[in-house]
């Protein structure tokens, strides 16, 4: 099961191109936005502004403060400074992470996992899709709609 996750069944919401790995990101583990040291990283709405290294992202431990910052799932590897394709809506077979039924939304769990979703009181949940299949426990397979 170790390189068996969040296998892409679909290709819609593929974001090719201009995204950048901020440090090694691998494939089917959730990703988060970057906060480079610079903002305003668009100098026009043209098409022709969207360029490599427009956008980075990193791995993403989806635990504490950073599980909202999710921006997708990473289709390919990289290294840092390598594009990263990411998928941000689709369907996926992943891996649980606990509980996962049937119908229910679904929230990113460690690397590349998901599990039902509960609003914490902590307001760091955050709701990445819905489960197709339920799942007992973790590390049962599930296939779950990405809808970033």
């Amino acid at each position: 099961m170790a390189n068996e996750i969040n296998a892409m069944v679909t290709d819609r919401g593929e974001l090719p191109g201009a995204i950048v790995a901020t440090g090694s990101v691998v494939a089917g583990n959730w990703v988060e936005a970057y906060q480079t040291a610079t903002d305003d990283m668009f100098a026009s709405a043209r098409a022709d502004a969207f360029t490599t290294g427009s956008v980075a992202i990193i791995n993403s431990p989806t635990t504490g403060a950073t599980a909202d910052k999710i921006v997708g799932i990473a289709l390919n590897n990289a290294a840092s400074g390598e594009t990263v394709n990411i998928a941000t809506e689709g369907m996926f077979i992943g891996v649980s992470a606990g509980a996962v039924t049937a119908g229910e939304k679904v929230m990113a769990e460690g690397n590349s996992g998901v599990i039902d979703f509960n609003d914490d009181a902590s307001g760091t949940a955050f709701i990445v899709g819905r489960a197709f299949t339920g799942a007992s426990a973790a590390s049962k397979y599930v296939l779950f709609k990405l809808n970033l």
